[in-house]
């Protein structure tokens, strides 16, 4: 029987028996994620490859995601795949050692919390400045209309309201 996506997984079980885990999250259950997000539809898929090193639980995490983001550019939507792969070592204590390369995870090595780690993963590999890449169809790439010159005032004609402030900066 799978298991529920929020059960708490025992690292040190795991990683003694080196299991392969598989689970995928709703990524509109992520609540640090979702306000960044233009629509929290889809899915998340996490992979994380159990083992030890040095006596420690260890992990290499897996995590992808199709979002939708809002450009900062154009302000329109935008699809991005978010990934992130890392070495995560589960220490009880924050000061215990931690294989080399390994990004320590305090707490009980028998319930981590997977769900937390892949919304963390998901955060990480937000882009810092959402943008849609060269060859990619944005608004604020497009090419404006040209101005209309019959339309307004001439340079001739412009209205300049500060162009007598030189002459009162004179006295």
């Amino acid at each position: 029987m799978p298991r529920a996506p929020k059960e708490p997984l025992d690292a040190l079980n795991l990683a003694a028996a080196a299991v392969v885990v598989e689970r995928e999250f709703r990524l509109a259950d992520f609540t640090r994620l979702v306000d960044r997000l233009l629509a929290p539809d889809g899915m998340a898929a996490a992979r994380i490859a159990m083992g030890s090193a040095g006596g420690v639980p260890t992990g290499e995490l897996e995590v992808r995601a199709e979002a939708l983001l809002t450009c900062q550019r154009c302000l329109g939507p935008m699809r991005r795949t978010l990934r992130s792969t890392s070495q995560l070592a589960f220490v009880e204590r924050d000061d215990a050692p931690v294989p080399a390369e390994h990004e320590a995870i305090p707490g009980d090595p028998r319930k981590v919390d997977l769900a937390e780690l892949v919304e963390d993963e998901l955060l990480l590999a937000l882009p810092l400045i959402p943008m849609h890449g060269a060859g990619e169809q944005c608004r604020a790439q497009e090419p404006q209309p040209a101005p209309d010159r019959g339309a307004g005032p001439t340079s001739q004609e412009m209205r300049r309201p500060f162009a007598g402030l030189k002459d009162l900066l004179k006295h």
